[in-house]
Formats: C-alpha cells, sequence, structure tokens
C-alpha cells in the first residue's frame, strides 16, 4: 500500500523579483518568473506553452483552452478557471488557493506534487488523470468525475464528495478522512487501501452491500 505524502511547495521566485506580463500570451512561449493579474491578453486560446516560477493572482481565466500546456513552479491565488479546458496539461510543484475550478475539463492531465487548498472543483472532469503526491484540502468535488484516475496516496481533508465519481479509479494509500463521502460514486475495489474514520463507514456501508440497523429492544 502506498503510504500517503507530503505534496512539494512549488519554488516560485521572491515577489520584488516577479515581473509583469510583457505583452498577449503566446503560443510555444516560455514564460518565466512572471506575475499575472487581472485579465490575461492572448490567453483565450494557448498551444504548447511553459510557464515557470510563476504567480497568478486575481486572474479571470473563465472558458479558455489550453493544449499541451505546462505549468511548473507555479501558484494560483483568488483565480476563476471555471469552464475552461486543459487537453494535456502538465502540472509540476502546482499550488492553488481559493480558487473556482467548476467545470473545469482536464482529462488525462498530469500532476506531481499539487495541493489545492479551498478551491471549488465542483463538476470538473479529471478523466484517466494521472497524479501523484496530491493534496486537498477543504475543496468543494461535488460531482467531479475522476473515473480511471491514478490517485495513489492522494490526501484529502475535508473535502465535498457529493456524488464525486472515483468509479475505476486507483486510489490505494489515499486518506480520505475528515471527507463527507455521502453519495460518493465508488465500490469495494476502489476503497482498497483507503484509509477512513470510524465515522465514515456509516456513508459507505451501502456501497459494501452492508445493511445498518439499531438494535431495538
Amino acid at each position: 500500500m502506498t503510504r500517503p505524502a507530503l505534496a512539494a511547495a512549488p519554488k516560485p521566485p521572491k515577489l520584488g523579483n516577479l515581473r509583469p506580463l510583457p505583452g498577449p500570451l503566446e503560443d510555444e512561449a516560455v514564460y518565466r518568473g512572471v506575475a499575472f493579474g487581472g485579465d490575461l491578453p492572448g490567453g483565450q486560446t494557448l498551444r504548447s506553452v511553459t510557464f515557470e516560477k510563476c504567480v497568478f493572482r486575481s486572474v479571470t481565466l473563465r472558458g479558455v483552452n489550453w493544449q499541451r500546456v505546462r505549468l511548473q513552479d507555479v501558484r494560483f491565488e483568488h483565480c476563476d478557471l471555471s469552464s475552461a479546458v486543459w487537453d494535456d496539461v502538465s502540472l509540476e510543484r502546482v499550488e492553488a488557493s481559493d480558487c473556482r475550478l467548476l467545470g473545469l475539463q482536464a482529462p488525462g492531465a498530469r500532476l506531481r506534487h499539487v495541493r489545492l487548498d479551498r478551491t471549488v472543483l465542483a463538476l470538473s472532469v479529471w478523466l484517466k488523470a494521472d497524479a501523484a503526491h496530491l493534496r486537498l484540502d477543504a475543496c468543494d468535488l461535488s460531482e467531479a468525475v475522476f473515473m480511471g484516475a491514478k490517485l495513489p496516496g492522494a490526501v484529502l481533508r475535508g473535502c465535498q464528495l457529493a456524488r464525486t465519481d472515483l468509479r475505476g479509479a486507483l486510489l490505494d494509500g489515499a486518506d480520505l478522512r475528515g471527507c463527507d463521502l455521502r453519495g460518493v460514486r465508488l465500490g469495494p475495489a476502489e476503497l482498497q487501501g483507503v484509509t477512513v474514520e470510524p465515522t465514515q463507514l456509516l456513508d459507505l456501508a451501502h456501497l459494501l452491500g452492508v445493511k445498518v440497523e439499531t438494535l431495538e429492544g
């Protein structure tokens, strides 16, 4: 069984060394040490772009279509990526706090050392995503789809998993303690090697074919 591990923090440059965006975003470009804020000119559709050691603050990225984009040592703060499409996107040492990823589509995304805090991921799609060292704290994953995803050792704390679809996902070593599991969609196979609290077993009993009743008399 894979043991949960902490996600490594990104390594952006010191705030004083970040520079503003020099112009509209362009395909096949590398942006290093840039501070992004507000609306991004040219950011609606991007292909084969790399962001390294960058910070996104209060950036509106709703409905963007990013293809083959790489994010390394990147932090998102108070950003909105609702309804965005990420096709063949890779994230390494990426953090997001107080962001909205409502309805984001990122099938097949590669995530390494990714941490999300107080982020809305409801209705997002992560089909067959490949994650390692993933941690989510106080996130809303209601009706998100992780079917067939690889999430070994993932740590989730205080997350909402109402109707979250984890069928076919690899969760060996995952830690779901402190999460609301009412209505989560998974089965005995996905629960192998998963850590939960005793109080959460009642929410999972029906998935295991167990009927829970209080003995009377």
